[in-house]
């Protein structure tokens, strides 16, 4: 069997669901292509236009290379959203491969060291997240039948008092969707600290009230209440905190026996992270918006912390296995960051599924009403399962891909 896989196109489609999702798509000889996906950001589309001369022709089998490639070419500009751009092409890179070898992802990737990848549903503040934009702003999107010119929905994660602001979630909702989400198999769930509150707050100084505290406290309760202790339970701050109110806040939490604190002071705080770590009695969870392995190795080194949070469809499977080797060494493990369709989320079931130090795999689908029409319905009860099928093991439906695709966008 000739070994090379040589590549001939590279297009792309955006589906409008909670967020731009960026298929990318990779043609070979024979009729075999692959698919990935890329994060969203602004500009997106553009860098996959630039980036689409710089890898025709080459031979997929050489992933590591073409991924250095096309980094050195952006390196300008990068990290940010030309790795979106690299990540998207690489697992279409790796799918492609696996058809034309007839090896499942996971194999391609070193061997598995589990058969079905856990998943923990984010559950925001009691509803499912409400579409964004490339800037994270809220919108409605085209197919839900509204006007031209209805509201954008209310996004539920943000911090500081909007006296207009009526959209307070009770605690009743924080229950209902706990028991949902758990009558459905997940063994793992995560609900939003940074919420709407009645009370007036300085939104600029990143300070928390007791009576803030005591108001998002009063909702998880009702959580763990209706989850019980044999439901995993996370709690996401989305950088919004300073160091002594993370602190004041992660301890109070702590009768509610949490999985992890996500993301309690901004990203760039490093040292703080250790000082937040050092105070509190659960892990601390970063990564996210980190790119470069040396931005992880100071969250283990200076920041102290005990679980990261990469996200494979900015990093690439290529660092996010060499991370998971660094986090191992010191006995840290890896919860995954994942806002994407059903295409990135089981490309990045199976980079999970090779690495040993995998704690959980994120998944933001439950608003989108298409979501396991797409390529079928990737979670059972809580879990993704993999098999032996080539590449990625899915099947794009592109009926229904058609129907979500984002107006004036390329369809492949």
């Amino acid at each position: 069997m000739d070994r090379q896989v040589k590549f001939t196109r590279l297009s792309r489609a955006v589906l409008e669901a909670n967020y731009d999702w960026t298929i990318v798509r990779i043609d070979a000889a024979g009729g075999l292509y692959g698919l990935g996906e890329a994060y969203m950001g602004p500009g997106l589309t553009t860098i996959l236009d630039e980036l689409r001369p710089l890898v025709l022709g080459a031979d997929a089998a050489q992933i590591e290379q073409i991924v250095r490639k096309l980094r050195g070419c952006t390196v300008h500009a990068s990290p940010g959203v030309c790795f979106h751009a690299i990540a998207g092409i690489e697992a279409a890179l790796w799918d492609l491969l696996g058809k034309a070898w007839r090896q499942p992802v996971w194999k391609l990737l070193g061997g598995q060291f589990r058969q079905r990848v856990r998943v923990y549903a984010d559950c925001h503040a009691g509803d499912a997240l409400d579409s964004m934009n490339a800037v994270l702003q809220s919108r409605t999107p085209f197919w839900t039948g509204a006007r031209d010119n209805a509201p954008a929905a209310v996004s539920l994660k943000h911090h500081g008092w909007n006296p207009a602001e009526t959209h307070f979630p009770p605690p009743d909702r924080y229950r209902t969707r706990a028991r949902e989400m758990a009558n459905r198999g997940f063994t793992a769930l995560k609900f939003d600290a940074d919420i709407p509150t009645p009370l007036p707050t300085d939104n600029y100084n990143r300070s928390l009230r007791r009576e803030e505290i005591d108001f998002v406290l009063e909702r998880l309760r009702a959580v763990r209440a209706e989850i019980g202790p044999g439901v995993d339970l996370a709690v996401d701050c989305h950088w919004n905190y300073a160091t002594p109110d993370a602190i004041q806040l992660g301890r109070a939490l702590g009768e509610l026996d949490l999985l992890w604190l996500e993301d309690p002071v901004p990203p760039e705080s490093v040292r703080q992270l250790r000082t937040v770590q050092n105070s509190v009695p659960m892990p601390i969870a970063t990564g996210e918006n980190h790119y470069l392995l040396t931005d992880f190795l100071r969250l283990l080194d200076e920041g102290g912390v005990r679980l990261l949070a990469p996200d494979i469809q900015k990093i690439g499977a290529l660092d996010l296995k060499a991370l998971s080797r660094l986090a191992d060494a010191m006995a840290t493990s890896l919860t995954i960051h994942n806002i994407s369709g059903p295409i990135g989320t089981v490309f990045s079931a199976h980079v999970c599924a090779t690495i040993p130090n995998f704690l959980a795999l994120e998944w933001h689908g439950a608003s989108v009403p298409f979501f396991d029409h797409l390529c079928g319905a990737p979670i059972d009860r809580g879990f993704i399962p993999l098999t032996d099928a080539p590449g990625l093991g899915i099947t794009l439906n592109e009926d229904t891909a058609r129907r979500y695709a984002k107006p004036g966008e390329e369809f492949f």
